[in-house]
């Protein structure tokens, strides 16, 4: 018995009041979510079958369970039931930088109950990123720290400035294991001009002193590409991937330029984070075409492209699965691969008894739907990815009124 039922039971009446509290009474579960298919990439689960909810984690998963031992049936039928989506490159700051969205209402309709905030924050913001963010939200957030703040004195030599914030920064990110993951550094010409490379040097001394993966964003050379792969270490992500940029992954004639297959084969992953200018159809095709598909897919949203050509994470799997990539495929890049980055909580990312009742009720729509990549390049889709509903710690997520 949900609440809609509970409250119309009291309704009727006293006999109506003591049946209701009977049940919730005799209720094993929170929430039960009846005749999905189950699909969890990361344990090949593909399967229709009931899973039961109890004080914030899936507590059973069985063919069947009856509805009388939930307070709240959810019907899945025709739906995918799949982990919480996680985003591993946000801008989710709300509050404590110019481009920072609200996560839970985006969470609500998207199905997205992970969020990873990439570097929209210093050292000195750190605390402000956990109490207005973090805190607040009931969509877990993480974070990367920015390789320096955004409020670096102009009258400092820029090299030496960051350099000299070196200490602060590793420091607040190890003093906050729990939300931070690492560092992230803006690789391009277009975000910190002739410094970029110098800048992602000392990021990779940062992170090697202090033991901390970095998340590189690629846009525009200068440096090259060989140059920031050569940078690049086990675990760490470089985000943008399938830019059309000067600081990319394929070249003109569609072959994975020198250094990224060598820094994917020692562990560095490679995420989609779209973007307002970061994803680009054409190349991603020439990318894929050779067989280079991505470790994760991000979305890179924040205020300037919440109303397009972003909207959400489902929309940004829709073009990778118009693209040629599997609904597991795709899946799996928006749950396992990015859980295992964030390594923080046990059975985040998979459907198992036990772990986090984040969940994302799905569906495949059919029909014709148009698809925006950053350059406003635009394909006719034929299936796009569509969330019915959020569950994340064990409730659902609503959007507001």
């Amino acid at each position: 018995m949900n609440r809609r039922a509970f409250l119309k039971a009291i309704g009727t009446g006293s006999a109506g009041v003591f049946a209701a509290l009977s049940h919730a009474q005799q209720a094993r579960y929170d929430i039960l979510i009846k005749n999905g298919e189950i699909r969890d990439p990361g344990r090949a689960l593909r399967n229709r079958s009931d899973v039961a909810i109890l004080d914030g984690k899936i507590a059973a998963i069985e063919t069947s369970i009856p509805a009388d031992r939930a307070l709240d049936v959810i019907d899945a039928k025709g739906l995918y039931v799949t982990p919480g989506l996680i985003d591993l490159h946000t801008h989710c700051f709300w509050g404590g930088s110019g481009i920072g969205i609200e996560t839970d209402p985006i969470a609500a309709r998207s199905g997205a109950t992970t969020w990873v905030d990439a570097g929209s924050f210093g050292y000195d913001q750190v605390d402000g990123f956990r109490r207005l963010t973090v805190v607040r939200s009931q969509a877990r957030i993480f974070g990367y720290i920015y390789l320096y703040p955004s409020s670096r004195n102009p009258d400092i030599d820029p090299v030496k400035y960051v350099r000299g914030v070196m200490r602060q920064t590793g420091e607040a990110a190890q003093a906050n294991r729990d939300i931070i993951l690492g560092i992230k550094f803006q690789a391009g010409s277009n975000m910190n001009g002739k410094y970029s490379l110098e800048f992602l040097k000392i990021a990779r001394e940062l992170c090697d002193r202090f033991k901390l993966p970095l998340m590189t964003h690629i846009s525009f050379a200068p440096p090259e590409t060989p140059e920031v792969m050569e940078l690049m270490r086990p675990g760490d992500v470089v985000t943008h991937c399938y830019n059309g940029h000067s600081l990319g992954i394929v070249d003109q004639e569609g072959k994975i330029k020198p250094g990224v297959q060598e820094a994917r084969a020692r562990g560095v992953l490679f995420d989609v984070g779209h973007g307002l200018g970061s994803f680009n159809f054409p190349a991603a095709r020439k990318a894929m075409q050779a067989g280079f598909l991505p470790d994760t897919i991000s979305t890179d949203i924040y205020t300037l492209n919440l109303n397009g050509p972003v909207y959400d994470l489902p929309t940004t799997m829709s073009k990778l699965l118009h693209l040629g990539m599997s609904f597991d495929e795709v899946l799996k890049r928006t749950t396992t691969n990015p859980a295992k980055v964030i390594n923080r909580i046990q059975g985040l990312g998979s459907i198992e008894v036990g772990a986090p009742a984040d969940l994302a009720l799905l569906a495949i729509e059919d029909g014709e739907f148009q698809l925006i990549d950053s350059q406003k390049n635009t394909v006719t889709a034929k299936q796009r990815i569509a969330s019915r509903l959020t569950i994340c710690r064990g409730k659902r997520l609503l959007a507001p009124p």
